[in-house]
């Protein structure tokens, strides 16, 4: 982490607490009230679908094993085309309904956000480089807007969580309490790459900040600098901006690169054990093929909920 030396901390980064954010977030969104309240209604509507899926793909197992014909199986087949058809209809919807209510919040924020830069006293600038503030209006103003689109894939998969983890309990005691005990070592993975991954990407913002504010200070005084024959020099300066910037952005490329590849091969550990645990029962006729299948599928439903709510945390604390 020595190479972060160099990038100092911004006087005008968020001083208030999450609860204060919390409430300006919905201030900036509170005109799109109709939209997300068309949003919440869908994403309840694809929780239940989703949570719905692997329960009845696991009753068409346990029907083609009591009675395998073609009909059985012309059942199934149709049963998870209507379903994936649904979510995907659904998901269209409601993706359309987030990214017109994103779109609007934004041009506010950022329509907002030049307003207060334009009535800032000169002195201000005096401080502060303007290229910094032109990055902030434009680009943490759109992870600001992915903020809102984490919002709602994480709200539609703990509530479709929450519906498959009480299917799970009423159907084996023993093995729900095998997949429940997996989560936290997942959430604990997951909210330590969480810390990590907004500390660098942070990081890499105000490096992007230093290169775009040496553009913009250079090319605006571009005249002066040739009167006094500094390009040289104003060159070696973007220079050693540009070079922190690609390093800082390669470790977090790196950061961020790890996290899927770290919690799949978690998954997949956590697979081979109910794999073997689920069919230890299955031979012994504690639970049925179905339920096993059920057990082993809805491990994912669980896993991509904490990914995304880590996620989440992070860009709401950045």
């Amino acid at each position: 982490m020595g190479f972060f030396q160099g990038l100092n901390d911004e006087k005008y980064d968020r001083q208030y607490a999450d609860r204060e954010l919390v409430r300006r977030i919905y201030g900036y969104f509170k005109p799109q009230a109709k939209r997300l309240t068309w949003v919440i209604a869908l994403v309840v509507v694809l929780a239940g679908i989703g949570a719905a899926l692997p329960v009845v793909v696991s009753r068409m197992v346990d029907l083609l094993k009591e009675k395998p014909t073609i009909q059985a199986v012309s059942l199934v087949g149709l049963a998870v085309w209507l379903i994936g058809v649904g979510l995907w209809a659904l998901n269209w919807a409601r993706r359309s309904l987030v990214v017109r209510a994103v779109g609007d919040g934004v041009l506010d924020l950022r329509t907002r956000a030049f307003r207060a830069a334009a009535e800032h006293d000169l002195s201000f600038y005096d401080q502060f480089s303007s290229g910094r503030i032109v990055s902030r209006i434009t680009s943490d103003t759109n992870d600001f807007g992915q903020l809102v689109v984490i919002v709602t894939d994480v709200g539609s998969q703990i509530v479709q969580a929450v519906i498959l983890g009480i299917v799970l309990f009423r159907t084996d005691l023993r093995l729900s309490l095998t997949l429940m005990s997996f989560l936290p070592v997942i959430f604990g993975v997951a909210a330590g790459f969480r810390a990590l991954a907004r500390r660098v990407t942070k990081r890499g913002m105000k490096a992007m900040a230093d290169v775009n504010a040496a553009i913009k200070e250079t090319i605006s005084g571009i005249s002066i600098a040739k009167n006094f024959r500094q390009e040289e020099g104003i060159f070696q300066s973007f220079d050693e901006s540009n070079q922190q910037s690609y390093r800082v952005n390669v470790q977090r490329g790196f950061v961020l690169s790890l996290v899927f590849p770290t919690l799949n091969a978690l998954g997949g550990i956590f697979v081979a054990i109910l794999v073997y645990a689920g069919g230890m029962n299955a031979a012994q006729g504690i639970v049925s093929a179905g339920a096993w299948y059920l057990f082993i599928m809805s491990l994912d439903q669980f896993f991509f909920p904490i990914l995304n709510l880590s996620a989440f945390l992070a860009q709401i604390q950045s």
